[in-house]
């Protein structure tokens, strides 16, 4: 005999036409955490510059007096904390993975390269281990009061950018290119991306 229907679809497992309530994808953060403002900076072509204007951005959005971090989402090619100059692990307590510091303006960093003891050994993971650790950077880590986070994005427009899109509350894309043809066919890949995913 089925239950009469509550209307409150968010506590329903039945696929009902009157269901109302649309599946929240966005991955939590964890309780002492709070991020404002989350930006990717994508290009669908490698080589272009994605972490030098992550990182750019970043430094900016400190000297203007914003909290900042950066989640280093280009997994199998992990440049910020080079970057920064950030080496050595990253460190846990209660509140979850610490994000490593910058120096210079404090900006939080998570990378993978944080995570490994050789820096240079390769990542040789599936896409769907990748994308795992992606959404675990934004819901494991304790960020701290961070008013703009910057997603420094691999290049393409499979697995990790979908993650990224689905699983993080993305306000906007800033997208990379260089003056060249082939780039600008492939950039328009991301574009056209960020418009399918309605991301400004």
């Amino acid at each position: 005999m089925s239950e009469e229907c509550s209307h409150d679809c968010s506590s329903c497992s039945q696929s009902c036409a009157e269901r109302t309530a649309e599946f929240d994808m966005i991955a939590k953060l964890r309780p002492a955490s709070r991020v404002g403002k989350v930006i990717a900076v994508s290009s669908g072509k490698g080589g272009v510059g994605k972490s030098f204007v992550t990182s750019m951005l970043a430094v900016e959005a400190a000297k203007a007096g914003k909290k900042v971090a950066i989640l280093d989402a280009d997994i199998t090619g992990p440049s910020i904390p080079r970057a920064f100059g950030i080496a050595g692990g990253a460190l846990q307590d209660e509140r979850g993975i610490l994000p490593s510091r910058s120096m210079m303006h404090g900006i939080q960093i998570m990378s993978l390269n944080l995570l490994v003891p050789n820096p240079t050994d390769p990542v040789v993971w599936r896409g769907p281990v990748i994308a795992g650790a992606v959404k675990q950077f934004w819901s494991d880590v304790h960020w701290e009061d961070v008013d703009i986070m910057f997603v420094d994005m691999p290049p393409g427009t499979g697995d990790v950018p979908l993650t990224v899109f689905q699983s993080l509350p993305v306000d906007g894309v800033v997208i990379v290119a260089s003056p060249q043809g082939l780039v600008g066919m492939i950039v328009e890949k991301s574009v056209r991306m960020a418009g399918m995913m309605n991301k400004p």
